[in-house]
């Protein structure tokens, strides 16, 4: 399994079992305000003895966590379903303090309202015994939403107080070929056209693309008329599942998820799959030089890097 990510001697990434979530509207909407509670209650429900610090904040609201305890979980879930709110409107969640990484850890919740709304919830990698059940529950609550793309699976949590080093990602494609290593904001001048502030204009033909392809890969209605029929495409594909409904393709690659590991000799044969049908889709690297791991335009290795990543489904190791 892995261990935490480092930079020199300083660890600063932690291996978790993520799900990021990109939905249209906004947190004041009662669809996607339902579907933000049920995904509250649910990493509440599977990981809520791990949680430490519960904080909320909006435009009357300044961030400031409180210790866990009843009142802070009722607070944050009432304002969760409190409309009239305005950016910055954020609840998250997370774990102890950890002096290895200097800042929380994983369980993680955090959703953001922002041009659209954005979800995670990163949790503990190694609860073998939680996954399934918890893994089915955020996915049928992401169906009851406005899904435009989304991503589930084994990657790296990076905490918000150290995003100045996320620079350094991606970092473990070239082992963990699955691992998902951005973080929830990475991916959102790609998204849609109208949205993010990327000049779209200056490229000619450059279209949006959805965020990562992981274990779990929701498709959103925006994207489908650019693809080819996935159950065509999928249907000899070894191991993969597809379901279609209401506009939203959620695309599994395998009984269980898995990190990829080039070590252990994991084949990632669905995942290949999965990302092949998906081609036209995916995640533009014109966006990506300057967004995803914040700006690696200018950085040769950075650069390297990218491109690594986002065909680390590509070519075989």
């Amino acid at each position: 399994m892995p261990d935490n990510l480092t930079i020199g001697s300083t660890a600063f990434a932690q291996p978790a079992f993520r799900t990021l979530l990109y939905c249209d509207g906004s947190l004041n909407d009662p669809e996607n305000a339902a579907g933000v509670t049920a995904l509250f209650d649910t990493i509440v429900a599977y990981f809520g003895e791990q949680i430490a610090w519960v904080a909320v904040a909006d435009h009357r609201r300044e961030m400031d966590p409180q210790e866990k305890s009843e009142a802070a979980l009722a607070d944050a879930r009432a304002w969760i379903n409190t409309p009239d709110k305005r950016f910055p409107a954020t609840c998250r969640m997370n774990g102890d303090w950890s002096e290895e990484i200097e800042a929380v850890t994983v369980p993680h919740f955090r959703v953001d309202e922002y041009d659209f709304l954005m979800v995670e919830l990163s949790v503990p990698h190694d609860a073998a015994d939680r996954l399934p059940g918890f893994a089915e529950a955020v996915t049928a609550a992401a169906k009851t939403m406005p899904v435009i793309c989304g991503v589930m699976g084994f990657g790296f949590y990076v905490p918000v107080a150290n995003e100045s080093l996320i620079l350094a990602m991606p970092k473990a494609y070239a082992r963990y070929r699955t691992a998902i290593e951005f973080m929830l904001d990475g991916p959102e001048s790609g998204l849609r056209i109208e949205d993010g502030g990327f000049p779209w204009d200056e490229y000619e033909g450059l279209e949006p693309g959805i965020a990562d392809i992981g274990w779990r890969t929701f498709v959103g209605a925006e994207y489908l008329p650019r693809l080819p029929d996935l159950a065509d495409e999928l249907k000899d594909a070894p191991g993969v599942t597809l379901e279609q409904r209401d506009g939203l393709a959620v695309i599994t690659a395998g009984a269980a998820p898995i990190w990829g590991d080039v070590n252990m000799g994991e084949d990632i044969a669905p995942y290949r799959a999965v990302a092949a049908a998906l081609r036209p889709v995916r995640f533009p690297i014109e966006v990506a030089e300057g967004t995803l791991f914040g700006d690696l335009s200018d950085s040769p290795d950075g650069m390297d890097r990218l491109e690594g990543y986002l065909s680390r489904y590509d070519a075989e190791v």
